[in-house]
């Protein structure tokens, strides 16, 4: 009996010092953590990329959407941006905007940039629903051509400034003047319509 009443003593004991301990501030300590790591992820930067929960949260942000090359320079594949909603206030910002941070070049680890290296920032400037894209001397000459590096450098442009609503075509211009054709192989008389075709369903490594 005695026996009996030390074993029921002791799980009594255990019972008791068991319940006194709370998990509680363990788990408000991890989800705080949590938070934090989440906050951190979806702060603002220049360019970064996002999940669609996170643009769910990041209401203040304007998304942009960016076309480069893939690693062959064969077809075109979205890489999404998000910019503070104050910094642009029309689609001029936008336009502005979207060309900055195409020129400053993929994030994605399987993506790459069909411009010129060194070159400037094309500028660019919208009348009606058409984006007149302005490049240098130098952007043309720096161009290695060819028929499938022109078609990428330019619908890479093409695609990012036409994802702008109520941007519907892009000409463009060099050094100011309209010229006949790029570097022999597309026609810069006239201004370019989006192309979807160009475009592969390839997901940009994060």
């Amino acid at each position: 009996m005695k026996k009996f009443m030390c074993i029921f003593l002791a799980l009594l004991l255990m019972t008791a010092v068991l319940s006194s301990c709370s998990f509680k501030p363990f788990k408000k300590d991890s989800k705080e953590t949590s938070n934090a790591q989440i906050k951190e992820e979806v702060q603002p930067t220049s360019s970064v990329m996002m999940t669609e929960d996170q643009l769910k949260k990041e209401g203040d942000k304007v998304v942009l959407t960016l076309y480069f090359a893939n690693d062959n320079a064969t077809k075109l594949v979205v890489e999404k941006r998000f910019i503070v909603k104050s910094t642009v206030k029309d689609m001029n910002d936008m336009a502005k905007a979207a060309m900055k941070e195409l020129f400053q070049g993929p994030i994605s680890g399987n993506l790459t940039s069909p411009f010129p290296k060194g070159v400037k920032v094309p500028t660019v400037k919208i009348e009606k629903d058409i984006a007149v894209v302005d490049l240098s001397k130098e952007f043309v000459e720096k161009h290695p051509g060819g028929s499938t590096g022109e078609t990428m450098t330019v619908y890479a442009i093409v695609n990012t400034l036409t994802g702008i609503q109520g941007i519907n075509m892009v000409q463009f211009t060099v050094e100011g003047k309209t010229v006949p054709e790029f570097k022999g192989h597309l026609d810069f008389s006239k201004p370019f319509k989006p192309n979807t075709e160009l475009v592969s369903q390839e997901k940009p490594e994060k």
